[in-house]
């Protein structure tokens, strides 16, 4: 499968699910790397550029794309000529999660995981929106218009 045949799926995806009566995709991102964090961006953008509300809840090692440091290190999961690769045709991390926050994809931090890696708020990014717990997180998934997809 190519990427232009994944984000063509994943389009479809959303388009069925809002045909389906779903308004929101919440996402949660539970994996630190890039390639994690691209497809999570991915999806969250589409959602937005479909006119759903997107969510994306960072929780266990998703927090450390959270985190500056976190962000740096996530590109480590791939060898040295496929990062530059992905230079080459897609925005860093970085780039791409004010992207998605420009877009009004909402960024979410997990509070228990936050405790847990003792996280506090001023070490986060900028684009975070708020910490949520786990009974947050469920409010938002069990809503009836919300698909939830664990990245």
């Amino acid at each position: 499968m190519t990427a232009g045949s994944s984000a063509t799926r994943a389009t479809e995806t959303i388009e069925h699910a809002k045909q389906e009566g779903k308004k929101s995709l919440i996402l949660v991102v539970s994996k630190g790397g890039a390639d994690m964090a691209y497809p999570s961006l991915i999806l969250a953008t589409t959602a937005r550029a479909l006119g759903m509300d997107s969510h994306m809840y960072f929780t266990f090692w998703g927090m450390q794309l959270l985190t500056p440091e976190g962000r740096k290190k996530s590109m480590d999961v791939f060898p040295p000529e496929m990062r530059q690769a992905i230079a080459a045709k897609f925005p860093t991390i970085e780039q791409f999660m004010a992207q998605a926050k420009q877009a009004g994809v909402h960024i979410h931090a997990c509070s228990p995981t936050m405790d847990m890696f003792g996280l506090t708020k001023a070490s986060l990014v900028n684009e975070v929106d708020d910490i949520i717990g786990a009974s947050t997180y469920l409010e938002l998934a069990s809503r009836p218009d919300a698909l939830t997809l664990f990245i």
